[in-house]
C-alpha cells in the first residue's frame, strides 16, 4: 500500500470536525463515540447524512460495526460508513456482512498552497449573514432533493460557528450556487459545493470555490482540502488539488432490521 501523504491525518481530523459542524441539526441531531466510530444522527430521519466515521478501531471490525448499526437501528434510521482506503482490511467486509452496500468512491483532495487568483465572473457572491441568506443556501438544491431539503437549522447553526464561512452566489437575483468553508488553523476544508443544473458549465463552480479559498487564505489558511465526487474531481484538479486518499462510502437506504 502506498505511503499516506504526511497531511492525511490532519485532513482526516479536519474533515471529521467539519462533519460535526456542518452535518448535524443543533437540536434534532445527536453524536456519540461508539466502538471506535464517531456516529452522527443528522436529525433528518432516514437520510444519507447519517454517518459513522471510523476513528480509533482496535480489534475485529465486525462486532464494532454491529454495535454501531444497533445504535442507528434503535433510532429508526439508516446510516452510511465512510471507509478510508487505508482502513483495516476487514472493515469493508464487515460493512457488507451487516447489509451495507457500496454507494460511491470519494477522492480526498488537498491543495497544499492557496495562491491568490483573480475572481472575475458572473456571480454576485455573498457570505451568509441574514436569515434570507440561510434560506437561500438551504434551498438552492431543494428541487433535486424534494424529499429531504437541507434544513435551515443546520445552516443557521453553521453560520454561527466562528470557524465556518458560508457563501451563496446569485445570478439575476436568484441563488444558483453555494459552498461552505471551515477553518482549521492553517487548513481550510470545503464542503457542499453546488451549482444549479441550469447554469452549469459556465465556470460558476470554479468562481465560488475561488471566492471561498480567497477568504480562507485571508483568514490564515495556507492550504485547503475536500472530499469530492468523481464527477467534480477534474474541477478541483484544475485548481491545483491532488488526491491524497480515497473514501469508500457504504450505506443502506432504510434502517437495518
Amino acid at each position: 500500500m502506498p505511503a499516506l501523504h504526511p497531511l492525511a491525518g490532519t485532513v482526516a481530523d479536519a474533515m471529521r470536525a467539519a462533519a460535526l459542524a456542518l452535518g448535524c441539526h443543533p437540536t434534532l441531531g445527536e453524536v456519540v463515540e461508539l466502538s471506535g466510530f464517531t456516529c452522527i444522527d443528522a436529525g433528518l430521519g432516514v437520510s444519507p447524512a447519517n454517518v459513522a466515521i471510523p476513528r480509533e478501531l482496535s480489534g475485529p471490525a465486525l462486532p464494532a460495526l454491529r454495535a454501531v448499526a444497533g445504535w442507528f437501528t434503535n433510532r429508526g434510521i439508516n446510516f452510511r460508513v465512510d471507509i478510508p482506503g487505508d482502513a483495516p482490511s476487514d472493515l469493508m467486509a464487515a460493512a457488507m456482512t451487516i447489509g451495507l452496500r457500496f454507494w460511491e468512491r470519494q477522492p480526498v483532495m488537498l491543495l497544499e498552497t492557496i495562491s491568490p487568483q483573480p475572481l472575475p465572473g458572473e456571480l454576485d457572491i455573498r457570505t451568509v449573514d441574514t436569515d434570507e441568506d440561510v434560506e437561500a443556501f438551504a434551498a438552492v438544491d431543494a428541487f433535486e432533493h424534494a424529499g429531504e431539503p437541507l434544513p435551515a437549522g443546520i445552516v443557521a447553526a453553521a453560520r454561527d460557528n466562528p470557524r465556518v464561512r458560508l457563501f451563496v452566489g446569485f445570478l439575476a437575483g436568484a441563488c444558483v450556487a453555494r459552498v461552505a468553508a471551515m477553518l482549521h488553523d492553517g487548513l481550510a476544508t470545503l464542503h457542499s459545493l453546488y451549482v444549479h443544473p441550469s447554469v452549469r458549465r459556465r465556470g460558476l463552480g470554479t468562481e465560488i470555490t475561488l471566492a471561498a479559498l480567497a477568504v480562507a487564505a485571508a483568514e490564515g489558511a495556507n492550504g485547503a482540502a475536500l472530499a469530492s465526487t468523481l464527477t467534480a474531481a477534474p474541477l478541483y484538479e484544475r485548481l491545483g488539488f491532488c488526491t491524497i486518499r480515497d473514501i469508500i462510502v457504504m450505506g443502506c437506504d432504510s434502517p437495518l432490521s
